[in-house]
This record gives structure tokens, sequence and C-alpha cells, in this order.
């Protein structure tokens, strides 16, 4: 899309008086507003708004400490800034979803309350993303605007438009004012580095300014230079992915951005009358379609790169929206979608669209045996028959939020991951720095793949798998280059998934220059392991499966590792690592593995 500002200006001639907000997809929105008050498929969802408002009536805002500010600059720690931020942010918007669906007072000035503390502080980006927090380097606070920056803005630009006439006039003008000089206009004033990113901060950032503009700019030039300007990151956000649609940063990262790149481009679209419409393009097509592939049953996702542990579909709403838009996108079963509290950063814009854009009528399509073929990640998907699923991947070791991961799998069985990816670790300074292949969950030895003469895989666009070859049900690859060994000259891996019996065969062939000194296999679980002679027996809360071997020429290493999570929600959890270590390597050998 690459309209002019004389054409957008144009556009927004026509553009509709009154409010903007997010259109119900099926009636007015005060209607559906009644809807969600009356309808027993919302009561559970009400429930957790509920609880959650209480808790912040009951609690006062705190102000975030000096002290939490500079503990990244100073040590690395996230955890303890983020602590404060995002109960700000969840204060925010619990209690403006209640202002909106129950208008009680007290809510008002709780939430006048809660907006004034955002409004107080000092800056509205996390410290991770800044150049300094004033030990090294100071800086004003309008120097940037990041992910949490832009979406502060749209929340409380949202926010306004909907709850608005029912607070103080002087905490709606301190809102408008402070968007405007720390975000609308500082946008237009400086250049981002999001602008060209190839990732979620691409849609996340745009989306956030975007919806923040539609309802906050000054006049309509502001507006149209603006939405001229976000069409460059809008841009590079849709061409960040393959043209098969699939998300490389995975599926948290595909709910994060996208849902903020539909948020925008929905209120987009209906302000210019259709004429800046992304959904019309092909490729947002097939960007829409890559959730329904990526979730298997017993609400397991594929987790390769930085996903969650168990990831829910955020956001109901986002959904819907796409189902309306395009026929072939598949409604998940409901109890796949997050509860209220599911999304601890508290995104407005996502909560109030589950909402506003929830369609009740929608059939769930269940998972049914479907192989999933993603030619250009290189990625294999198999939903197998009695709840075993798969996936496998090629790819390179230079994706977004990459994990040096080339030829590695997931096997799912009963809602057990019986081979498993662990996904994100703890986000500190060293997970975003030149030690990010130092920790565990990202460097390939967490991995299930092998290990060759002690050497792991190599981050890198250059490392890499080649010679990919798909069929219905496997996929074969020769992932030496991910290793970059000079005497590692070919290392021939097959993967094949039989959907019928869940049964995966796995073939490594290697070929060195000289003979190798140590070639191992490893595989990891979060289920139990027993050695037993030609299997290991992996025993897990709901299933039992076994890795079959040639006892002849592997004998088996147990161990453990208990990295640490990004999300410290779903708390740290024991992986029990399995290496087949080969007992005579020599020049070529190859090792073939059963699990079932």
């Amino acid at each position: 899309m690459n309209c002019t500002y004389e054409e957008i200006c144009k556009m927004l001639e026509a553009l509709p008086q009154g409010s903007r907000l997010p259109a119900a997809l099926d009636m007015p929105l005060e209607e559906k507003r009644q809807q969600i008050l009356t309808r027993e498929v919302y009561r559970d969802y009400l429930a957790q708004i509920r609880a959650e408002a209480e808790k912040y009536r009951n609690e006062p805002p705190v102000a975030i400490p000096y002290g939490a500010f500079k503990l990244f600059e100073t040590n690395g720690d996230r955890s303890c800034f983020q602590k404060y931020y995002f109960s700000n942010r969840g204060r925010v918007a619990t209690l403006a979803l209640m202002v909106w669906l129950y208008g009680q007072e007290e809510d008002v000035h709780a939430l006048e309350d809660a907006l004034w503390a955002v409004c107080d502080e000092y800056t509205w980006c996390l410290p991770a993303h800044l150049n300094g927090t004033g030990l090294s380097v100071v800086q004003d606070t309008g120097y940037t605007i990041d992910l949490f920056a832009a979406e502060t803005a749209c929340t409380l630009s949202e926010i306004i438009a909907l709850v608005g006439d029912r607070l103080a006039p002087i905490v709606v003008k301190r809102m408008r004012h402070l968007v405007q000089e720390r975000v609308l206009q500082r946008y237009l004033e400086a250049e981002f580095g999001w602008e060209h990113a190839s990732n979620n901060w691409a849609a996340v950032c745009a989306g956030s300014v975007g919806v923040a503009a539609l309802y906050g700019a000054k006049d309509r030039e502001q507006l149209a230079r603006i939405i001229e300007k976000l069409q460059t990151p809008m841009e590079c956000y849709v061409t960040s992915f393959p043209a098969d649609g699939t998300s490389m940063e995975g599926i948290s990262y595909w709910t994060y951005g996208f849902s903020f790149f539909v948020a925008y481009a929905e209120m987009l679209a209906r302000c210019t009358g259709g004429k800046m419409d992304w959904f019309t393009d092909g490729r947002v097509h097939q960007i829409a379609l890559f959730q329904q592939k990526a979730y298997f049953e017993g609400y397991n996702i594929i987790k390769f790169a930085d996903c969650g542990k168990g990831d829910t579909t955020r956001w109901w709403g986002l959904t819907s929206y796409l189902k309306s838009r395009y026929d072939d996108v598949e409604f998940l079963p409901r109890d796949y979608f997050a509860p209220y509290t599911g999304d601890g950063c508290y995104r407005w814009a996502g909560m109030l669209r589950d909402l506003v854009w929830s369609n009740e009528a929608y059939p769930a399509n269940h998972r049914t045996e479907k192989c999933y073929i993603q030619p250009d990640a290189q990625w294999l998907i198999c939903n197998g028959q009695n709840g075993v699923s798969f996936a496998a991947k090629g790819g390179c070791n230079a994706e977004s939020h990459n994990h040096n991961d080339v030829g590695s799998l997931e096997l799912f069985k009963n809602g057990d991951e019986v081979l498993l990816d662990y996904g994100s670790g703890l986000y500190n300074r060293d997970y975003f720095s030149a030690r990010r292949y130092e920790q565990f969950v990202t460097s390939s030895r967490g991995h299930n793949l092998p290990i060759v003469n002690g050497e792991y895989q190599k981050p890198g666009a250059e490392h890499r798998a080649m010679d990919v070859h798909f069929g219905e049900w496997f996929v074969d690859m020769d992932i030496a280059p991910a290793y970059d060994l000079e005497t590692l000259t070919s290392l021939r891996r097959h993967i094949a998934f039989d959907p019928a019996t869940g049964r995966v065969e796995l073939r490594d062939d290697f070929a060195f220059s000289a003979p190798a000194q140590e070639v191992r296999e490893r595989f990891v679980s979060y289920s139990t392991p027993t050695v037993e002679e030609g299997r290991v027996v992996l025993t897990g809360p709901h299933s039992r499966a076994e890795i079959r071997y040639d006892a002849a020429a592997l004998e088996v290493a147990l161990s453990t590792e208990t990295p640490p999570r990004h999300n410290v929600r779903d708390g740290n959890a024991l992986i029990h690592v399995i290496d087949f270590v080969a007992k005579e390597p020599g020049m070529a050998c190859s090792f073939s593995f059963t699990v079932e």
C-alpha cells in the first residue's frame, strides 16, 4: 500500500463523524454491550474482570520506584520494573472495562487515579528498550517510542473515546497532551528502528500509533501525515512473513503483532471508506491462516522460537474478526482462548476487541488429521489421530527471536509434550545480547538435535538446512551447515510421522572428512525417562511413549536442566535430557530412532 499524503487527505474528507471505536461485527456497539452483560457465554470472563477490579479497588496505584527503573542497566533484571509497570496497565484496562460495562461511580474514580498514575510515569518505555536509564546516559522522557509507549498511547486514546465523558476533564486533557507529546508528535519528528523491522515491533508500534492517531490526532493534516508514514512499518511487517504466512517468531508473537496490525487496519479501512484496506492483500490473508496451523489437541502449540508454555490464543475477538473477513479461517474450540488474566501485559486494544468483536455464532473447528507443509518457512506440521501431533523445522539460525534449532522437532501425545521445545527463556539483558546462545533454551543443546564433536549449532543465516524435501508426513534435509564444522561434510536428517499410530521415525546419516571424536543424539522431554534394553520409556502425566534405538551402537546418558522462563507465572520446569552416545562414530555413521 503506497498512498500519498494528498491522497490520504482526500480520503479523510469523508471521515465519519462520531465514535471511531472498533465496530461490533453483528450489531451496534451499545447492543453488543448489553449482549455481553446478559449472555451466558461471557459469564466467566466477566467474573474474572470483576475479580480483578476488586483487587485494584483495594490497592491504590503505586509509583514505580527509581530502584526498579535502574535495575536493567545495573544487573540486567527486567522483572522488578515490569511488575510495577504492567500492574499499572492491568489496573487501567480492567477499570476502564468496568466503567464501560457497568458504569459504577466508584470505578470511575478508581480509573481516574489509575490513569493519573500512568501519566505520572517518567517514561512509558521499558528500561530494556532504552539506550540508558540515567546511570550512563541521561535522556529526556520524549526521546523514543518503544512497544509499550506506543501501546500506552493507544490505550489512553481509546479509553478517552470509550468512556472519556465519564472522566474528569483535567484527566482527559492531561492524557491527550501526553499522547501528543510523547507519541504522535514525536513520531513525526524522528525515525525509529521499528519502522523497518522485520518482526512484531513493526506491527505493534505502527498499529498502536495508528489507533492513537485515528482517535487523537490534533487535526486532519497531522492524521494524514501519520497514516502516510505508517505505511512503511505496516509493509515491513507484512513482508517479514514468508509467502506461506508462517510466523518465524512463533505463534505468541504472531498473536501479539497481528492483533495490533488488525486493530489499526480495521479502523483505517473504515475511516478511509475502504480505500486503504490491508485485508484485500493476499499476503495478509495467508498470515491470518497461520494461527489454525499452530495449535494442536490438548491446548498445545508449536513453540519454535520464543513462545510461551501452553500459550492459548489471546483474542477470541481477533479470530472472530478474521473469520468475518476470510471464510477459510478456522475458529478454534472456545476453551483454547485465554482467560482475562491470560495476558500479563494487559494489552487494552485486544481486551476491548475480545469483547466487541466476539461472535459466539462461529462453530469451532476441532483438530483433525491433517498435514501442513510450510515450504517457505520449512516447517512440517502434522495432526494425527488419538491426540498425537508433531512438528519439525528446517530454516536457518537467523530468524526473528531465533533459537539455534535447524532440524529440531516436537511431539505431543494426550496433551503431554513428549519431545519438547521449551520456547522462551528468561528475558533479561543477556538473553538479548551476544550471550544469547549461552542459554540452554536458545542453544541447540536445548533442542532435539545432534551434538557433534562437542559442538552445537551456530547462529547466523548461513547456518541453515540445505537440500530440503517435503512430502506428506515427512521431511528430509541436510543440517550439517548449521554446525559450521569443517570435518562434518553431511548430516542428513530424515523425519517421518505416521498419523494413524502417532509414530515418529527419525534417521540421521553422518559423513566426516576425518574420524568423528564424538556424536550424541539428544532428545529433551518433560516426561520421566527410564532406560531399558534398546529403549527409553518416557512417562508423562497423561501418556507413555518409547524411544527405541540400537543398543549395540549407542549408549544412554541422562541428565536434567531447569531453565528459567520468560513468563514466571508458568513456573520453571524440569527438563529431562536423554543423550544417545555413539560407541564408534568413525568416518560415517547412521542412527535410527522410533518414537511411539
